[in-house]
């Protein structure tokens, strides 16, 4: 009986440290959504604007960089890198890796002097990717 009664109260413990883990793990960090979910409404209000700027500092690099103005375009480039930074931590993290990857990429081409082209390309599909993902995180 003893024996019985001591496998019922391990297996108690077993399923209540289980049930401790499952809650301070969440089922939000599994699918990678860990700190969007902590984020207040008026972070996610901030982060909207931060990302309008984020915006239009992409937009003025595409600009500046057609025109041959490099150092304006990098200028711009680490304006909108540096607003990133802050609204990073507001999303989840699949998110923010896809779009920082996406600045890693614009860096390198801004660096090695890539044909305009291939810039408002990249600058192209970082505002799609910032407008129809990032933004809508921060709703």
């Amino acid at each position: 009986m003893w024996k019985k009664k001591k496998m019922h109260i391990g297996m108690v413990a077993a399923i209540a440290m289980a049930a401790v883990a499952i809650v301070n793990v969440g089922p939000a960090r599994w699918s990678g959504v860990s700190q969007a979910v902590a984020a207040t409404a008026q972070q996610k209000a901030q982060g909207r604007q931060a990302l309008n700027r984020i915006m239009t500092s992409l937009r003025a690099v595409d600009t500046a960089y057609a025109s041959g103005n490099g150092a304006e375009a990098r200028k711009r480039f680490n304006q909108a890198r540096s607003t990133w930074n802050g609204i990073a931590p507001m999303i989840s993290t699949r998110e923010a890796r896809e779009a920082q990857l996406l600045f890693d990429s614009l860096a390198n081409q801004l660096k090695s002097g890539a044909p305009a082209t291939q810039v408002s390309s990249t600058v192209a599909g970082m505002l799609g990717e910032l407008r129809e993902d990032i933004e809508r995180e921060l709703q």
